[in-house]
């Protein structure tokens, strides 16, 4: 079992683990969705991961503009301004595909994050750093929807517990 996962690692008939079967299926779905449900897959997932999000109003005219913003903290100093990009499968974010959304978060003088279903190239990858922008390529989104049973059935759990012994010491007066 493997406890990052929650899943159960046995490696099936094909060679890949259960694991690497529920990835799959999930980028199979993703990669399925439309633009607009992608934005509104991440938008929900965000809210699941405990992050307040404030979608854009303004009606996007271009591949750079912010579609979000996440309040990192309670009086709302720290915004990180979110973009997806929905593509299709086997595509590539090359750093020329950034550019807009890192302009403009230049501009706020702010960090960004942008989610994709597809991959980013190296380039892409240095400039994310460069301009302060998390990346999130569709298996990583994936492992994310993992973790925090995002869009996922939970079939069974168990918990095995014990006596901690040393949590009594601070208590044995």
């Amino acid at each position: 079992m493997n406890e990052r996962s929650g899943l159960n690692l046995n490696v099936n008939n094909d060679g890949t683990s259960d694991y690497e079967n529920l990835v799959s299926q999930i980028l199979a779905r993703v990669n399925n969705l439309s633009p607009a449900g992608f934005e509104q897959l991440v938008t929900d997932l965000l809210i699941r991961m405990g992050y307040e999000v404030f979608k854009n109003a303004k009606r996007r005219t271009s591949a750079g503009a912010i579609q979000g913003i996440i309040i990192e903290d309670r009086p709302g100093y720290n915004p990180i301004y979110i973009q997806t990009r929905k593509l299709e499968k086997g595509s590539i974010i090359t750093s020329w595909n950034m550019q807009s959304f890192g302009d403009a978060i230049e501009r706020k003088a702010g960090r960004g994050l942008m989610v994709t279903n597809a991959n980013f190239s190296k380039p892409a990858q240095d400039y994310a750093k460069e301009k302060r922008i998390i990346l999130i390529d569709g298996h990583i989104l994936a492992r994310l929807m993992i973790v925090h049973n995002f869009c996922i059935n939970v079939r069974e759990v168990v918990e095995v517990k014990s006596l901690d012994p040393s949590a009594f010491r601070d208590y044995e007066i």
